[in-house]
């Protein structure tokens, strides 16, 4: 594309506002696009994507057939490829998790290969030797690996792997009363290329013990860990829901606990049915429930959405209510996990993203209190976990050594 020397806007020579646009925050960015066809092709031009910042370009739906569904009409097509077509290896490969742009696939069956870090924007990877330490997990009641990367303070990435270990059983495969469940983490870094262990007694005995992740009162808890997470001030941040409350646990790139964080619903005293998201928005750590409170009639067919304000003082500030009806047109749902899961917050805007009956996705703007379907599926989508918002990085990494 021949580039224009000046722009049509105030005589601004083409690289200045290219340079202007650069430090402007991703939603800035795109609006620019409705000033002018001159602003539009600079933000369309794939030689400019390195430069801006992007957005959320749509979500990947990685069940047993691979697709992609656009949120951002482009002038210019982005260059997907969906199947994951430039790995070396397509099969066996379970969907883990994403972040800013890379994704993280998990080889369920080698033994030398723990799976893969890939860029679908560059079409780069780098496969991820084995974790001796928890894999192989047949005796794990639970496990989860979770990708950290953040473009603004390093090019290498992080993956934290936790696990439960299997309970020991006695002679009529029952629990032993006096187990405390435990949970185990360790962390892999694209730096050092190494998995590195953190002892069980530092994860669960940090900050005095995380209330619930012990027996306790004659009955035995068994903590586990949501599929939703979020990347916000540098920690990454997980629900843990027990049968008593749940909490957010924000821990580092080593796995290390830095802070345990209370749900907006337990601060209020309200107990919600179901365990809901958490989601990064515009730089702070948002909370949408999923499912109804128990306790309040008034709030049953409402969906909340809060924001927490101040994270030092972890004051939770309530953003906005919408009923079932706006959202679904019904309020008597069954509250089932098939009814609705919200799958993703622009991290941009006030917009929420979430599945309804498996087969249609949603957005809801609280801004304009208006609902739209963006897309519908012949399929059902079984697992919200498969449900991946992609943000793309244009960025060749140095972390990822191979390329398609």
């Amino acid at each position: 594309m021949e580039r224009p020397m000046r722009s049509a806007l105030a005589g601004l020579p083409y690289d200045a506002l290219l340079e202007i646009l650069a430090r402007l925050p991703a939603r800035s960015v795109y609006r620019s696009k409705c000033v002018a066809k001159a602003w539009r092709d600079i933000v369309d031009d794939p030689l400019n994507r390195k430069k801006l910042p992007q957005t959320l370009e749509g979500f990947f739906f990685l069940g047993k057939t691979l697709s992609f569904i656009s949120v951002l009409p482009r002038s210019v097509p982005l260059d997907m490829d969906p199947s994951f077509s430039f790995l070396p290896e397509t099969e066996n490969l379970l969907f883990m998790d994403s972040c800013n742009g890379l994704l993280l696939f998990v080889h369920v069956r080698k033994s030398d290969v723990f799976g893969y870090v890939c860029n679908p924007a560059t079409k780069q990877w780098e496969a991820v030797p084995t974790c001796g330490c928890c894999l192989p997990m047949v005796d794990c009641l639970e496990w989860s690996t979770l990708l950290v990367f953040d473009p603004a303070v390093s090019s290498h990435f992080h993956l934290i792997c936790f696990w439960r270990e299997g309970l020991v059983l006695d002679e009529e495969e029952q629990a032993l009363e006096d187990q405390a469940p435990v949970l185990s983490v360790c962390a892999y870094s694209s730096g050092t290329g190494m998995w590195t262990q953190r002892s069980q007694t530092e994860w669960n005995s940090k900050q005095g013990q995380l209330e619930g992740w012990r027996h306790q009162g004659g009955k035995l808890e068994y903590p586990s860990l949501s599929p939703r997470r979020a990347f916000v001030n540098g920690l990454l941040h997980l629900i843990v829901f027990n049968l008593d409350d749940d909490k957010i646990v924000a821990v580092d790139v080593q796995g290390k606990t830095q802070r345990i964080i209370r749900m907006p619903a337990t601060a209020e005293g309200r107990h919600w049915e179901r365990t809901g998201y958490i989601g990064q928005s515009q730089g702070r750590l948002h909370y949408i429930n999923q499912g109804f409170d128990v306790l309040d009639c008034e709030q049953r067919y409402k969906m909340c959405i809060w924001v927490l304000q101040d994270y030092d003082m972890q004051e939770w500030v309530l953003k906005d209510t919408v009923s079932f009806l706006k959202l679904f047109g019904t309020k008597n749902f069954s509250y089932s996990r098939s009814d609705y899961a919200v799958v993703a917050i622009h991290q941009d805007c006030n917009v929420v993203f979430f599945l309804q009956s498996q087969n249609r996705l949603i957005a809801y703007d609280m801004d304009r209190k208006e609902v739209s379907v963006v897309a519908t599926f012949e399929n059902k989508i079984c697992f919200v976990d498969t449900v991946a918002p992609y943000v793309p990085n244009f960025t060749e990494l140095p972390a990822l050594k191979n390329k398609h």
